[in-house]
């Protein structure tokens, strides 16, 4: 039940583990790609929600390589950044590796070097995910998964904490903590140090490996492609609104049009169900099956914004700007966004920007900030969670036949989380299918918010 990243992986990779005779059917109320929206003018196209992609995500970009689609390149050129705390620049990267270094160390001393070593060694403890699901290993709960690559403790903490323990304590520590990470954390999750230390280390790998890439075209292409290589069944712009587990086995999953009455809508039967975007944002009716109430989970608001036109120097209290014009803000920044990023230089010597906020930014302050202003386009979403540590996880198996794709997005939440998150449900439900046919001549189908079954169903992302 979802056509975004999380749903069409789960697809796709239904596909691999069940071969052609299955049947599944994928629920989607909105459009496909999920949170992987663009918005569009001409030919130049604009990521407002999922942007990036990191060359170690290796689901992500061996299944991008495998639907045909182009893998651009995002190197580190140019993204000269520069630091704001709402009243002056406290930072101004350069394009001279020894002039930054010199800037870093002045006033952060050695934390930057210091903190390498974390993220480094929490990525090659993740990429263990990798080969354990490549032996068909697979796990119940979010809790059982991070554990088998000692992830676990990392989500029961706070980055704060983890962080200072890396770099130590000092004036200089704290800036950079302060600064540096929570600005990038600012970019990433429009969330500050709080966080728990493993999304804190996905956020900061970018510092650390700079190979970054998107799809040309927009990422939400991957999400397209891999639906329509499953030749799955696409229900567009239906509301799953209940799923329920019959006395048999199966499951009945009821949707209706999304824009028709609550009484009307239609039943289907399914061996299997995946929902595959967040309970807490779907209001699906879950029955038939003692369970426990799962912990709910806080969404954090992120508003993106596109505009056109050229920064106001005085609104930042300088007469020039810094080079690049890449500005991210301070963990107690009051400033009401939280990065500014240029996108493109148009031949009117004007530029687009794109900007993060945590609020939507109304025409009187985006006056103040640029000049020239033409506002493009605004979204403004539930990004991702709100990390709290120490994190509760929903289950990946809800029951037997009914899993829930995105139940560790609160341990870090990324598309190629997403993606393991859905090669652990294809083979949750690869398993569940062979044991409930051994005893069965009928072939299986899947369905839901995103889903298997001798029908596999599934639900929005």
């Amino acid at each position: 039940m979802g056509a975004g990243i999380g749903g069409s992986t789960a697809a796709y990779f239904l596909r691999e583990e069940l071969g052609s005779s299955v049947q599944m059917d994928i629920f989607e109320v909105k459009e496909v790609g999920g949170r992987t929206q663009i918005w569009q003018d001409g030919d130049e196209v604009y990521e407002m929600g999922a942007s990036i992609i990191h060359e170690q995500n290796r689901y992500f970009r061996e299944l991008a390589d495998k639907m045909g689609l182009e893998r651009v390149q995002l190197g580190s050129d140019g993204d000269q950044v520069s630091i704001w705390d709402g009243h002056s620049f406290v930072f101004n990267q350069s394009s001279w590796t020894l002039v930054n270094l010199y800037r870093m160390v002045r006033r952060y001393g050695l934390s930057y070097f210091y903190m390498r070593s974390a993220p480094s060694e929490m990525l090659k403890r993740y990429k263990r995910l990798y080969d354990i699901q490549a032996e068909g290993r697979a796990f119940d709960t979010p809790e059982e998964l991070l554990g088998a690559v000692d992830l676990y403790n990392l989500t029961q903490q706070t980055f704060r904490d983890v962080l200072l323990e890396e770099i130590g304590l000092g004036p200089a520590a704290e800036r950079f903590a302060g600064e540096f990470v929570a600005g990038i954390n600012r970019i990433q999750y429009n969330q500050g140090n709080g966080i728990n230390a493993l999304a804190g280390m996905v956020s900061l790998l970018p510092t650390i490996d700079s190979r970054l890439f998107h799809i040309k075209g927009g990422n939400r292409l991957l999400a397209e492609r891999l639906i329509n290589a499953t030749g799955a069944n696409l229900l567009l712009g239906r509301r799953v609104t209940a799923v329920h587990k019959g006395a048999q086995g199966g499951f009945q999953v009821h949707s209706r049009r999304a824009d028709a009455p609550k009484e009307e809508g239609e039943w289907h039967s399914y061996d299997a169900v995946l929902l595959a975007g967040p309970l807490e944002l779907a209001n699906i009716g879950i029955g038939g099956f003692e369970h426990k109430k799962p912990p709910l989970r806080e969404f954090q608001q992120t508003v993106t914004t596109l505009v056109q036109g050229r920064l106001r120097p005085s609104y930042f209290g300088v007469r020039e700007l810094p080079t690049g014009e890449f500005i991210m803000v301070t963990e107690n920044s009051t400033a009401p966004f939280s990065s500014i990023a240029p996108q493109r230089e148009l031949p009117s010597g004007l530029k687009v920007y794109k900007l993060f906020s945590r609020q939507p930014l109304w025409s009187g302050t985006l006056q103040e900030i640029f000049q020239n202003l033409t506002v493009l386009e605004d979204r403004s979403w539930l990004a991702y969670p709100h990390f709290s540590p120490p994190e509760r996880f929903q289950p990946f198996k809800l029951t037997e036949g009914l899993y829930l794709n995105n139940a560790w997005e609160n341990a870090a939440s990324a598309m190629e989380m997403s993606a393991v998150a859905a090669k652990n449900c294809a083979l949750l439900i690869a398993q569940h299918l062979s044991k409930s046919h051994a005893c069965s001549s009928r072939g299986p189908s899947v369905s839901g918010t995103s889903g298997a079954a001798e029908s596999i169903g599934a639900s929005e992302e």
